[in-house]
């Protein structure tokens, strides 16, 4: 874990939140756990992009089975009614949804078929995210921002249709995201971890901006060891736009590949701290086991 700057900032982060972070007893400092941190801020963007598929995809629905809004057409037997506030659990989470709702001339309650599957079960599992964040990493973003395929059709309702609907475009709002252009964003600081999806594992960049919101900048398919794969990461980032004139505190894990991709392009201007956690992690394998626990424990005042 690392040790940044003082309470204030520390009230900042502190957001109510569910994060990986706790404050140095003593120290007036936060301490953020990078692994976490990391996996949490991707998990996150993966979950907005996942909302406004569903968005999109129910109102394409409704906008099929009630034509388009505003445009008038006779003898119209279904009519637009607004949205209600509703929720579904994705990622394991329950989430509020502004549902959009149709109605027959006669006033009875039309479904929308993606929405009918999605609330009996999750859309975003453990397998779907891996499909998602794997197909970003390695910048098939050409398939990815493709408009939605033909299962898009509300007449494409059997559960393997609506579940490929889902993966198909989070994964293009995602894409969309990891393409976005960076230069109007301003970060005091950058986060960069390997995260694992079973034997995948996909580097990501998160940036910290002045007011303590984290945001998921790039996904590449590769290790921190990985030195192609660390310039790489970086070198789209600064594509986009990210600002390597300023000083800019950059958290790693301390891999060798990395640090050096880092140097190469910031210069002096990178502000480099390991991640006190993954120095943990190193010290205590060397140890005997015996000794390990005793330096896992955080220490008391």
């Amino acid at each position: 874990m690392i040790g940044l700057l003082n309470e204030e900032e520390a009230a900042v982060r502190k957001n109510g939140k569910s994060e990986p972070l706790r404050e140095a007893a003593g120290q007036g400092q936060l301490w953020l756990q990078l692994p976490g941190l990391v996996r949490e801020a991707l998990y996150e963007t993966v979950m907005a992009a996942g909302l406004a598929c569903v968005d999109e995809v129910l109102e394409a629905e409704r906008s099929g089975l009630c034509g388009p809004r505003y445009q008038h057409l006779p003898g119209r037997q279904r009519l637009r009614a607004g949205h209600v506030a509703s929720s579904l659990v994705l990622g394991g989470r329950r989430v509020a949804v502004s549902r959009p709702r149709a109605r027959s001339v006669d006033g009875r309650e039309l479904s929308l078929p993606s929405w009918r599957e999605w609330s009996m079960r999750d859309p975003l599992t453990e397998r779907a995210v891996e499909q998602m964040v794997l197909g970003v990493s390695t910048r098939r973003y050409a398939r990815s921002l493709e408009p939605l395929p033909s299962t898009a059709s509300v007449r494409g309702i059997s559960k393997s249709a609506v579940s490929e609907r889902f993966v198909y475009g989070t994964e293009r709002k995602l894409a969309e995201l990891m393409s976005r252009e960076l230069g109007k964003l301003s970060f005091t600081a950058l986060f960069i971890d390997g995260v694992h999806f079973g034997e995948h594992v996909v580097l990501a960049a998160v940036g910290v901006d002045d007011h303590g919101e984290k945001h998921v900048l790039g996904l590449r398919e590769g290790a921190t060891e990985n030195s192609a794969a660390c310039k790489a990461l970086l070198a789209d980032l600064i594509e986009r736009g990210l600002d390597t004139e300023h000083s800019l505190l950059i958290v790693i894990d301390g891999a060798k590949a990395l640090h050096k991709a880092v140097v190469e392009v910031f210069g002096a201007r990178a502000l480099i701290q390991r991640c006190r956690e993954h120095k943990k992690r190193n010290v205590s394998e060397a140890l005997p086991e015996r000794l390990r626990a005793s330096v896992r424990t955080p220490r008391q005042s």
